[in-house]
């Protein structure tokens, strides 16, 4: 689920890749679209991510939360406007593909 191996598979015992968690599912998104790209909202979506995260699972959470929120905050830095306003541009195969890629991510299995 964690794993740093491409498509987030992991061998027995090894450490998960922050960075690439959900980097893959995101990429679509992370195309930026500004000119100049302060990453304020990965900041702030890194904090917040890691305060829910932190609620929800103690530690594990808080560390997954923070990539998430930072990974949801890049999209907002890249694109100048919300993640919902992106994703709803986005066409329909697009958006199964990424709604798949994400229940694989957190489930553990292709629905």
């Amino acid at each position: 689920m964690f794993g740093s191996a491409p498509g987030g598979q992991a061998g027995p015992g090894a450490q998960p890749n922050a960075e690439g968690v959900f980097a893959d599912v995101f990429e679509e998104l992370l195309r930026p679209e500004v000119d100049r790209i302060v990453p304020w909202w990965s900041w702030v979506g890194t904090v917040s991510g890691a305060g829910l995260g932190f609620i929800v699972a103690n530690v594990p959470g808080l560390m997954v939360g923070a990539v998430a929120g930072n990974r949801l905050g890049a999209i907002r830095d890249a694109k100048g406007k919300s993640v919902a306003a992106v994703f709803a541009q986005l066409g329909g195969n697009q958006k199964a593909e990424i709604l798949r890629a994400l229940a694989l991510k957190v489930l553990g299995s292709a629905l």
